[in-house]
């Protein structure tokens, strides 16, 4: 009788795979997904008889894994991480992540079309408001839900269109607003990696670093936010004394 080939079964959670399939899959070769299970990383196939078949969590664990790596994370770093995960714990919670932006971990507030408006109420905020929100990044629009993620917009948002300017305006200078702070956070950013981040990937990544790292982000996360606002609170001063005395000198030449 003819040997017959053993075929991966499909069910709910997609198709079975073999070790060549899934090394296919994430773009690397078998002997890299053998490494991974011996070191940890990687959890053992399902054997039926003398084959192992991986499952989507296999491939989704292999692509986190490179996504790490290519964030500059040793093995034995990432192991920690996946072990903290498999603990119950987040990759955030390992980082410190949560620590630095307290709002990566807050729960987006959601809100229907209507209770957004009764916010703006008074000065008027139609769909197609929120249509340009969501094009600019304000907000997400999931079915009949507004998703906000930046709570500013509720809050702020309402507070300067009753100062009188325009919804629409208040949009584009939040798009513009956006585009410069993305700026500005990319040079901190290339800051960070230069003179923080790059050290410590030279030595090693060391995980016993791994809290003063954290510790070291969050002070420059501080200090440059410390740094924009005084400069920015700086430069309304001075526009805000120029137009004061300006009307002075009317009221007084009145």
């Amino acid at each position: 009788m003819a040997q017959t080939e053993d075929v991966a079964p499909t069910n709910d959670d997609g198709v079975d795979m073999t070790i060549d399939q899934i090394a296919q899959h994430a773009g690397i070769p078998a002997s890299t997904v053998r490494l991974y299970q011996n070191k940890g990383l990687l959890p053992p196939p399902e054997r039926r008889g003398r084959v192992g078949y991986y499952r989507a969590g296999h491939l989704d664990r292999l692509r986190l894994i490179a996504h790490l790596q290519q964030r500059g994370f040793s093995l034995a770093a990432i192991k920690e991480a996946l072990d903290s995960w498999n603990a119950g714990r987040s990759l955030d919670h390992l980082l410190g992540v949560s620590d630095i932006a307290p709002s990566l971990g807050r729960e987006p507030l959601r809100l229907s079309s209507l209770e957004l408006a009764q916010r703006f109420e008074g000065v008027g905020l139609t769909q197609a408001d929120i249509q340009r929100a969501a094009e600019v990044g304000l907000v997400e629009l999931d079915g009949a839900e507004v998703v906000i993620s930046n709570e500013a917009f509720a809050d702020i948002g309402p507070a300067v269109a009753r100062l009188g300017v325009p919804v629409a305006e208040i949009l584009d200078e939040y798009e513009a607003l956006s585009t410069a702070v993305a700026e500005i956070a990319d040079r901190f950013r290339a800051v960070f990696e230069r003179h923080l981040w790059g050290p410590f990937v030279d030595r090693g990544m060391p995980t016993d670093e791994i809290p003063s790292l954290t510790a070291d982000v969050g002070q420059l996360t501080e200090l440059a936010t410390s740094v924009v606002t005084a400069e920015l609170h700086d430069r309304f001063a001075a526009f805000a004394a120029e137009y004061l005395a300006c009307a002075e000198d009317s009221s007084t030449r009145g």
